[in-house]
């Protein structure tokens, strides 16, 4: 394809003037509001309150005379058990374990039923070309693996691609090696049982073990777990010879399945030639519901409605609003306007919609994705504007359509990736991506609609119909750059050994990292680090971003301590910390 020609050059486009702030302000507050209802309890995935947030949103769409359907895909929404029984014998002895207690099943674990397989301790489960080797010299197949969850904070381990790193990653080798089990070692107690992220079941039982269910029938396996992290040398070992150690194990897993809701709309596009091309607006709909999953707000905030006003009723009454305007607009190419389910359980609805597309995929050209776009800072207005796929001259071109007093940040750093856009994406759509910002009630029961700055969202909702139609209306369209598509990780690409629970501003601050927020129990809080406060120095590194963050935190390790120093206001403050692992 040619170079994209921004149409805001284009007289058409000089007419084409916003709606009044205050009107759109106020359909943009009746939205988030019902959205981020109590009625609605949270949205959660699975939820018939989401069910009858996306019968809202087609009786909208419907009633703007646009035609509309809800797409659905199956999402297990709960695991529990129906028959379980564990025997862990040693030598002539035997005892069962106790289920919840010492003993549990991962959500993704098959059902099994079998007596008497040998147990076989393999570190980590970790296979490192051409070095560290858990599985070398042992047998695998038909043995009930044990493995650690927790990975050695060790230079062995310490450049393990972070794909490697993954529990789920070291349990998928042990499932092609057709091990008969896998029993996951924990620092605790046993997890509970819960729907997991990532397959919905796996071919081989996954169990979680707490770390005192095994007593002396693996013998010095806490010392081989020491040895390991000690030596960075493997310290695997067999048990099938005598004094034998064997599981008989029945399990039986019962999936409740329930079918989650995509919500799609056609705006058809005027051009006789390029209606045939799709501009897609996107945001997801659903929440955390009460919490049982992925809150941060504490074990006393399950059970609350989790509202997301900000996550994300803001991004879906955006596309709402932005669907009225576009409508009215009558732009050359037709628009998308989807509402994803499934978001915050791993992109399941974006990714869902790719595979199960309503429209010709080879026919969408550019994807806009909203995805907590309602906390604007009225004093300073930035937009945090990321463009997984977009070439770099098409960001910088977006830039200039922005209204006067608006500043636009497109380097967001990691957070580029974190929402349906990277769906698009990956199906080599470039996308942009509009953000105003994690904030201290980020996935927590106080992210509330009266925190909402509508008339922020208004103005952002002017900025997002222009740039919208200046794509729906290009001659040409930017195509997609395989370089801007990788995700970028914050500091060296190493894997981060230290969690130090701090919410980021990805906003460019000449100051230093200003923080929205700290994780509760967290080393962060721990030091008194508050939303506001601007980190600008972190042990013998000065800190002038969230990269020079992630670097200083990456090269430190569980048990150092680092004095960290920080802005609040005009006042420099500093604490030493002790860093935690993370796990």
């Amino acid at each position: 394809m040619g170079p994209w020609i921004p149409a805001f050059l284009a007289a058409a486009l000089v007419a084409q003037v916003p709606p009044s702030g205050s009107v759109v302000e106020t359909r943009l507050r009746r939205d988030v509001t019902f959205l981020a209802s109590p009625a609605l309890q949270g949205r959660g995935n699975g939820y018939p309150e989401l069910e009858q947030a996306a019968a809202h949103l087609l009786r909208e769409w419907k009633a703007l005379g646009l035609k509309a359907q809800v797409q659905h895909f199956p999402f297990i929404a709960k695991v529990t058990r129906e028959d379980q029984g564990a025997l862990l014998a040693h030598g002539e002895d035997a005892r069962p374990l106790v289920w919840g207690r010492d003993i549990e099943a991962f959500g993704y674990s098959s059902d099994a039923d079998f007596r008497q397989k040998p147990l076989t301790f393999l570190g980590h489960g970790v296979r490192i070309p051409g070095g560290y080797d858990d599985l070398a010299g042992m047998e695998v197949k038909d043995r009930v693996v044990v493995i650690a969850r927790t990975l050695p904070d060790t230079e062995a381990f310490a450049h393990l691609p972070r794909g490697e790193r993954s529990l789920l990653a070291r349990i998928k080798r042990l499932e092609t090696e057709k091990a008969a089990a896998v029993l996951v070692l924990e620092d605790g107690p046993a997890r509970p049982l819960q729907r997991e992220e990532g397959p919905v079941k796996l071919d081989l039982p996954v169990l979680s073990l707490s770390a005192d269910a095994l007593g002396t029938a693996c013998g010095d396996l806490q010392a081989r777990l020491k040895a390991i992290r000690e030596t960075g040398k493997p310290a695997s070992q067999d048990f099938i010879y005598a004094p034998w150690t064997t599981l008989t194990l029945k399990l039986k897993l019962r999936r409740e399945e329930a079918q989650v809701p995509n919500v799609v709309a056609v705006i058809p596009g005027r051009d006789p030639k390029l209606r045939k091309e799709y501009i897609v607006l996107g945001a997801h709909l659903d929440h955390l519901g009460l919490g049982e999953r992925h809150s941060l707000g504490g074990a006393e905030a399950r059970g609350q409605v989790h509202p997301g006003a900000d996550d994300n009723a803001s991004g879906t009454a955006m596309v709402l609003e932005l669907g009225r305007e576009l409508k009215k607009a009558r732009p050359r190419r037709s628009i998308l306007l989807m509402h994803f389910g499934g978001e915050e359980e791993g992109l399941l609805g974006s990714g869902y919609w790719i595979q199960h597309p309503t429209h010709q995929l080879e026919s969408v050209k550019f994807m806009l994705n909203f995805d907590m776009v309602g906390r604007l800072d009225p004093v300073a207005p930035k937009l945090m504007m990321g463009g997984l796929g977009a070439p770099k001259a098409a960001l910088e071109a977006a830039k200039k359509l922005a209204p006067e007093g608006f500043s636009i940040s497109v380097d967001v750093g990691a957070a580029v990736g974190g929402s349906d856009h990277m769906s698009f994406s990956q199906a080599k759509i470039p996308t942009f991506f509009f953000f105003t910002g994690i904030h201290g009630e980020y996935h927590r029961p106080s992210d509330t609609a009266d925190r909402i700055n509508f008339a922020g969202m208004a103005k952002l909702a002017g900025y997002g119909r222009t740039l919208a139609l200046d794509l729906a209306n290009a001659d040409t369209l930017p195509a997609f750059d395989p370089e801007t598509a990788k995700v970028v990780m914050g500091g060296n690409g190493g894997p981060m050994r230290v969690a130090f629970g701090t919410l980021p501003d990805y906003a460019d601050n000449p100051k230093g990292f200003r923080i929205n927020g700290v994780s509760r129990g967290s080393t962060a809080e721990a030091i008194g680090l508050q939303a506001g406060d601007i980190i600008i120095r972190f042990g013998d590194r000065p800190v002038k971003n969230i990269y020079d963050f992630m670097d200083a935190l990456g090269a430190h390790r569980a048990g150092d301590k680092a004095v960290v120093q920080w802005l609040r206001g005009d006042q420099t403050m500093q604490a030493e910390a002790t860093l935690k692992g993370r796990s």
